[in-house]
């Protein structure tokens, strides 16, 4: 029988050494980014849930921003702590109620910079709300005016922050959604390539993050300015509308649509 020769087989050893180095960052992040994927898409659930609480307790409450805040924080906290006994709940939200996100990355540092929700008051209009003095008296007064059931509705939009935190894939996922949102192109080595020393990460057509007008400010800004000090967020923007289950009050609207970030 005849045996390889000895060379060939130092050869062969070391171009599948070189074979598995080129494929094992992809190999990796398809494992981690799955995962990373997979928590993403759980916390898009849990927004479109805290969204519908939020516009709820704001319908019950006079469409005051403090009962939507809240009610959106209580359902985001699985996101960032465990919660699976009432008392780690509690203490979850006494941490968190003033509205900082509070959360440790891949990399054990602590982040309190931002916010865990933002909500914005798409209707009804400040103006009219203002208009009624302190509180809309003819609410109970029956109504097919669609003018009138359209103010008597409460429609929010909001963004909760979610804090990716898988490594490896974290830091992948946040400059490919940079690029893609044309905030940031990147051209360095290809993460997932090692063999390619130059990328060009840039989406080919017009994505737009979403609206700029938040109480925190541009979301794309700040993705890059978190993104620079090492915290990879992603906002998850989500929408709601509701009757009005209560009267407006004026003093839930001072500050104009957009709700307060922690003053309350």
């Amino acid at each position: 029988m005849a045996f390889p020769h000895p060379q060939r087989r130092k050869h062969e050893s070391g171009q599948a050494a070189v074979e598995a180095a080129l494929c094992m960052p992809l190999v990796v992040f398809m494992v981690l980014g799955t995962l990373q994927l997979f928590m993403l898409l759980q916390g898009r659930i849990l927004a479109q849930v805290a969204v519908y609480r939020a516009v709820r307790a704001g319908s019950l409450n006079h469409g005051s921003c403090e009962a939507m805040t809240h009610a959106a924080l209580v359902t985001m906290l699985p996101t960032v702590e465990h919660t699976r006994t009432p008392a780690q709940l509690a203490d979850a939200f006494e941490k968190r109620r003033r509205n900082f996100l509070r959360v440790r990355g891949s990399k054990g540092t602590l982040f309190t910079e931002g916010p865990m929700v933002e909500i914005v008051r798409e209707s009804p209009n400040v103006g009219w709300v203002r208009g009624q003095g302190q509180e809309d008296l003819l609410f109970d007064v029956p109504t097919d005016d669609p003018a009138l059931l359209r103010q008597r509705t409460l429609e929010i939009r909001m963004v909760a922050w979610y804090y990716m935190r898988i490594p490896f894939a974290d830091w992948v996922m946040s400059r490919m959604f940079l690029a893609q949102f044309h905030l940031k192109n990147y051209t360095n080595a290809n993460p997932l390539n090692p063999a390619q020393k130059k990328s060009d990460w840039w989406a080919d057509t017009d994505v737009e993050l979403g609206p700029d007008d938040w109480p925190g400010g541009d979301l794309g800004e700040r993705m890059l300015r978190w993104n620079a000090q090492g915290h990879y967020l992603f906002p998850l923007q989500v929408h709601a509308a509701m009757r009005m289950m209560t009267p407006l009050r004026a003093s839930n609207f001072n500050g104009g649509a957009g709700c307060s970030l922690h003053g309350f």
